[in-house]
Parts: structure tokens; C-alpha cells; sequence
């Protein structure tokens, strides 16, 4: 229980590592298991083609999404390179977005408060400055 005694920024950052980091790793072991590759790839790539975008760009984001969510889960979880791992997972939130956009879907403002969840999430990675006791 020694997160109980996080000072404010830690305690958010280990709350916010745990549960987006585990229900990122059910969404995206889920798609594996329930659906299989085939499925996803295929529903994905249907959804896009009634759009602007090329189907070698729709399979591909389907491909991408379903690499991306275990390994970027696995990789907040570790909570090592803590900036670079967020930064990743908003660049990876905005492509959800811009892809619900795209989709002309009402639920495009959930992606959007991902986003910006996972962006504060980056800012707030910044490793601990260093302290000089001489300045004020």
C-alpha cells in the first residue's frame, strides 16, 4: 500500500498506468481471443471501404490497431519510459479519432477524452526534477 503515500502527480500517474494499462490489455487480448485477426481485419476494412480510404490503408490500420493495443497495454504497465510510452498511446488515441471522424461516428467525443487522458498522462511523465537546495 506504499501508493497511498504518492505525492499527488505519482499517485494519478499509478492509478491512471494501472487501469488504462489493464483495460487496453482486455481490449486489445479481446479482439485476439473473441474475434480473431481475421474478423477484426475484415470488419475494419469493411467499415473503411464505404469511405475515401484505400482498402490496402484500411487492412493496414487493422493490422496496427491490433498490434498496438497489447504491446502499447504491456508497455504502460511496465511503466518504464514512461513519456515516450504515453506519447505513443495519444499518437495512437488521435489515429482512433481521426479514424471515428472519418467513420462519421457520434461516438468520436469517447476518443476524444482518451486522448486527451493519455496526452495529460505524458506531461505528467516528466521524470522527477532534479532539486538544487541553493536555488530559491
Amino acid at each position: 500500500m506504499e501508493f497511498l503515500k504518492f505525492d499527488t502527480r505519482r499517485f494519478f500517474l499509478f492509478g491512471i498506468r494501472f487501469l488504462f494499462g489493464s483495460w487496453l490489455l482486455y481490449v486489445g487480448l479481446s479482439k485476439w481471443i473473441s474475434m480473431g485477426p481475421g474478423m477484426f481485419v475484415g470488419y475494419i476494412a469493411s467499415q473503411f471501404d464505404k469511405t475515401w480510404s484505400p482498402h490496402f490503408l484500411n487492412v493496414l490500420l487493422a493490422w496496427l490497431i491490433m498490434i498496438a493495443e497489447p504491446i502499447l497495454a504491456v508497455l504502460i504497465l511496465s511503466g518504464r519510459q514512461a513519456r515516450k510510452v504515453w506519447a505513443l498511446t495519444s499518437l495512437f488515441m488521435f489515429l482512433l479519432t481521426v479514424g471515428q471522424t472519418i467513420l462519421m461516428k457520434p461516438d468520436v467525443i469517447a476518443n476524444w477524452q482518451f486522448l486527451v487522458l493519455v496526452l495529460l498522462c505524458a506531461a505528467l511523465s516528466d521524470p522527477d526534477p532534479v532539486r538544487d537546495d541553493a536555488s530559491p
